[in-house]
């Protein structure tokens, strides 16, 4: 069971704000009142509440009567999540179909300088983007994978759509091989269902996370915030392709393997 604070910070990945999340669930609780009514509940601004009424019920949220004072009301959440994860899903469409037209009309801008075999860096700011960045680096690889992180990290991943990649990568005949520190046994139960069966409980060398591609490609972060919240904008990784850094790092990674316990001994104990 989440939190009220955890549910706000849920709702943010559905396009509510902190002040629309503290509407809605309010108004679950109240159900139908005015606006008056509501906002002296909730100690709202009554203006700021009108904008955030006007953007809930946009996203078919909640419902507004006509009459005179306004009544307002929440929808049941599976209609309403339901509601906007398909809006979502049509922006996405129109994205996709939208991108083929631009792709071709930018490949006009493009410098036909051959590329260089120069190694690359880049840093990822915000946990929700390091997690899309992580993904990706798991559909794109072709080689064996190492992710070392906290049990907490992967508890957050859970809820994104690496576990996905992971399986899909592993009904390709491809290998993720997980690393974590010891956790609890409702920990242990999420962190089966991430996708693979390669996962080991071993000694960290740091509360931080390792995500290495066999002669690929690497992201490394440093210590990490215990929070769950998934929109963490201070977390931040580091990217790259230098073929040293990421031969050492999974050296490593192999090293640690080795060290540790497979999860399923540890669970039967």
């Amino acid at each position: 069971m989440l939190s009220k604070d955890e549910i706000y910070n849920s709702l943010v990945h559905f396009g509510l704000e902190e002040i629309d999340a503290k509407i809605y669930v309010g108004l679950l609780q109240m159900g139908s009142v005015t606006v008056g009514t509501m906002a002296q509940k909730l100690n709202v601004d009554r203006g700021k509440a009108y904008r955030s009424l006007n953007k809930l019920r946009n996203m078919g949220v909640i419902s507004t009567t006509f009459s005179n004072p306004t009544i307002v009301n929440a929808v049941e959440p599976s209609e309403a999540l339901t509601s906007v994860i398909q809006k979502k899903e049509d922006e996405i469409v129109m994205l996709q179909k939208l991108a083929r037209t631009v792709i071709e009309s930018l490949h006009n801008y493009e410098n036909n300088v051959a590329a260089t075999d120069l190694s690359s860096f880049s840093i990822v700011q915000g946990r929700s983007n390091i997690y899309t960045r992580i993904g990706k680096l798991i559909q794109e690889s072709t080689d064996k994978i190492f992710l070392v992180t906290t049990s907490d990290d992967l508890m957050r991943m859970y809820h994104t759509s690496i576990p996905d990649k992971i399986h899909a990568k592993i009904s390709a005949g491809g290998e993720v091989r997980i690393i974590t520190n010891d956790c609890d046994s409702k920990t242990m139960e999420i962190i089966e269902q991430l996708g693979t069966p390669e996962v080991k409980i071993g000694k960290l060398p740091s509360k931080s996370r390792m995500i290495v591609e066999s002669k690929h490609q690497l992201i490394m972060s440093g210590a990490m915030k215990e929070s769950m919240d998934l929109n963490d904008d201070v977390d931040s990784i580091m990217y790259t392709n230098s073929e040293e850094m990421v031969e050492n790092m999974f050296s490593l990674c192999t090293h640690l393997w080795k060290k540790s316990k497979p999860m399923e001994i540890l669970s039967s104990n």
